[in-house]
Formats: structure tokens, C-alpha cells, sequence
């Protein structure tokens, strides 16, 4: 149902993008608006914490690849990689893969460019990957509690 790698290729239709989305959300809706008021409190608690450090890791990340074109500042560009990689284990902490950060990153980076499709298949991947992504905070939220 979710995302598979033919969908992530620049071949696959909008509108097959549009349809997954459509029916990935109709599925979960009833999920999230399921939930008593302690864990929903619970659960956003815990995306909020995400999205600070997905924040957190795409400017740093985006900050890597800007000094990546600068070779002399070695000592800088060795603590922005350290300090990547200690964001990354708490990335891990969320129960999500190095794999769903790279995708994530990846739709970020796409809706940068000036390219109108590009950037719609970014938001349509984006959007079902944070679907997966609430699912996988709210199994997260859940084990958590019990």
C-alpha cells in the first residue's frame, strides 16, 4: 500500500501518485481520529519532537552539501558531520531508518527546485511518506506506554 520504489522514480504518472495518496490517508484516517484524547496527546508530544529534529537535520544537512563545495573548512565541515550522525541515532530513536531520512531529505531538496512536476511529485511522495511516518510515531507512542 505505502511507497515502493517504482513509485519514487520519475516515470510513474502524478495522478498514480495522487490515487495511493488518496487511498493511503482514507485507510489511516480512521486510525488517528480513533484515538482516545491521552494518546493523541501522547503522540503529538512525540511529532512535535520529530519534526524539531527533522527541521534540525535538514538544515544541517543542507548545510553539509553547501560547505561540501568548500574545501578548506575541514574542522566546520567535520562537526556538522558529528553532529549529523548524533542526530541521526536520535533520528533512529523515533524507530525510522536512515532509508526514510534520505527520502524525506530527498522530497525536501525536490521542492526547492523551480521544476513544477518535480515539485508536485516531491509533495505527493512527502505527504505519504509523513502518513508512514505517523504511523510508525503513533506504534512508537504506543509501545512507549504499555
Amino acid at each position: 500500500m505505502f511507497l515502493e520504489e517504482h513509485d519514487l522514480q520519475t516515470l510513474t504518472k502524478i495522478d498514480d501518485l495522487e490515487a495511493k495518496y488518496r487511498e493511503i490517508e482514507a485507510f489511516t484516517r480512521l486510525l488517528f481520529t480513533d484515538m482516545e484524547e491521552d494518546e493523541r496527546t501522547r503522540h503529538e508530544a512525540i511529532k512535535r519532537r520529530f519534526e524539531e529534529l527533522k527541521v534540525t537535520l535538514f538544515k544541517n544537512s543542507d548545510h553539509i552539501l553547501s560547505q561540501s563545495k568548500h574545501p578548506d573548512s575541514g574542522s566546520a565541515q567535520k562537526a556538522l558531520r558529528e553532529a549529523q550522525l548524533n542526530m541521526m541515532f536520535d533520528w533512529e530513536q523515533f524507530g525510522l531508518t536512515e532509508d526514510m531520512f534520505f527520502k524525506l531529505y530527498q522530497c525536501h531538496r525536490n521542492q526547492l527546485t523551480g521544476d513544477a512536476d518535480l515539485n508536485a511529485r516531491a509533495t505527493l511522495i512527502e505527504q505519504i511518506l509523513t502518513i508512514e511516518t505517523n504511523l510508525t510515531l503513533l506504534f512508537k507512542t504506543r509501545q512507549i506506554s504499555s
